[in-house]
């Protein structure tokens, strides 16, 4: 310190202890101690830009009291940001971009420095220091490690920011996750709770589509939880093996006498389901003989009960589910095809679990918890084991298959030997590509999946540089196009 001059060494662990912060407001704080002790400034500030407009995010006063962002020269903050280039003046009485400003002047400033804080995108606002007596260290020379330092400053920002981003995301997610009936965090996932989040808000039909035992249900029910109808009830429906008499009796209720053994009055569900949510699961098994009553319902909110004549009205949103193609189910006229177009106006494809493998982790963890017994967990063997079959029935496959073998097992956790007799073995076929290219696309992908799509991150953990993975991934591409 005595020459006068920042070294390199001061500024690259004044860096490396920036880099270790997380939390923002400590960030700042560090930053201005770190910048404030380097150059002897006496007063130093982070000021933020946003839309040309100049915000104090911190001050570290050595004397005095803390200054505010009226008594610092403002326009040449501004020109420091707009240019993105430091300004540093050893004499600012005798410097003409600073003498004549009114804050150098009341507040006896002898030297002061400005250096923008330019971030990956924009620059973010200025480092700003001054001094009333010390000009020591305010000289040219230090502008470059200056601007250094604010570099390091700016990434630590960027950090912070996405720290607590990430924190308030989490704490979100875990809030939400709490509540949430579904389970999983793949990307076939998340886009399912990103559309469920655009289809809640809504009061048109959802039609749901996918394999037996993907969670259909458990859709529907997330749909009614996140909606403005979460209040009011669910009622669910199975449509599948029901006579027409007696499911158009559950869907809309009967009156006394209206057919053999209807001795009282009967409310029907969706009367019952009264500004809330009905799930029609299987809807491709109902009557064809009811669909038009259905279908007046959607189109009117009207219906009567069985043997009435009395027409009334409800306010229910319905939700519908089925594991078969509509539209073969028309061509073979066992559904309305304009009944067909009254569903399927909000569709969602639940996915099958062989397309979210990455999520068999966390669903074997909660099943576990169901159980509730000795076992709290599940060998590395078994869990690749899991993860190589294809579960034909999904979900409910697993689960079935997840307390079959918590009960049978004789340690505390499941071993590949209690899931191995179920038949749930490393499925390969004769058609099957072996060779190492194969493997190796298979594991970049799967951890790219596990990774969210982050190349970078995805590379970190491969070991391999973001540029190589990239070239795969291209020559992937091209080989899916020829």
């Amino acid at each position: 310190m005595s020459t006068g001059l920042l070294t390199s060494e001061q500024v690259l662990h004044a860096g490396q202890k920036l880099l270790e912060l997380r939390p923002l407001e400590e960030v700042f704080h560090s930053v201005l101690d770190i910048a404030a002790q380097a150059m002897h400034a006496e007063t130093a500030m982070i000021i933020l830009s946003s839309s040309g407009s100049l915000s104090l995010a911190a001050v570290h006063q050595t004397r005095g009291e803390s200054r505010t962002l009226d008594e610092v020269s403002q326009s040449l903050i501004k020109e420091s940001i707009d240019s993105n280039k430091p300004i540093l003046t050893e004499s600012a009485v005798e410097d003409p971009r600073f003498s004549g400003k009114s804050s150098i002047i009341l507040q006896h400033i002898q030297s002061a420095a400005i250096v923008p804080l330019s971030g990956r995108n924009a620059v973010e606002g200025a480092l700003y220091l001054d001094s009333r007596s010390d000009r020591d260290l305010f000289r040219k020379e230090n502008l470059a490690p200056l601007s250094t330092l604010a570099a390091f400053a700016t990434l630590a920002i960027e950090n912070a920011r996405r720290y607590d981003r990430a924190r308030s995301e989490i704490a979100a997610l875990k809030s939400n996750d709490n509540k949430r009936l579904l389970i999983g965090d793949s990307h076939p996932m998340r886009e399912l709770y990103s559309l469920i989040a655009r289809v809640a808000p809504n009061d048109l039909p959802v039609i749901i589509t996918g394999e037996s035992g993907t969670g259909k249900e458990l859709i529907a029910r997330e749909i009614h939880r996140t909606s403005p109808r979460a209040n009011k009830p669910f009622l669910a429906l199975y449509c599948g093996n029901v006579s027409s008499e007696l499911f158009e009796s559950e869907l809309f209720g009967h009156k006394k006498g209206s057919f053999t053994g209807a001795s009282v009055d009967k409310q029907g569900l969706v009367e019952a389901a009264e500004g809330g949510t009905l799930f029609l699961d299987e809807v491709a098994d109902i009557p064809v003989s009811i669909q038009a009553k259905l279908l007046r319902y959607l189109q009117e909110s009207e219906y009567r009960r069985v043997g009435d004549v009395e027409i009334r009205k409800a306010n229910v949103r319905i939700v519908t589910a089925t594991n078969k193609n509509l539209q073969t189910e028309i061509q073979a006229g066992r559904f309305r095809e304009d009944l067909y177009y009254r569903l399927f106006i909000l569709p969602i494809v639940s996915p099958p679990l062989r397309d979210r493998r990455s999520d068999i982790p966390l669903l074997v963890h909660h099943f576990l918890r169901k159980v509730g017994n000795k076992v709290s967990g599940i060998s590395p063997e078994a869990l690749r084991r899991l993860q190589s079959y294809s579960w034909p029935g999904n979900v409910r496959e697993l689960e079935n298959t997840i307390v079959r073998a918590a009960v049978i097992t004789r340690s505390d956790r499941i071993e590949v030997d209690d899931i191995s007799h179920q038949g749930i073995t490393k499925e390969t076929s004769g058609n099957e590509d072996l060779s190492w290219k194969a493997a190796e696309k298979n594991h970049i992908l799967q951890v790219l999946d596990l990774c969210n799509g982050n190349r970078s991150k995805a590379a970190v953990i491969l070991g391999i540089s973001r540029r190589y993975l990239h070239y795969k991934l291209k020559e992937w591409e091209e080989q899916s196009l020829s």
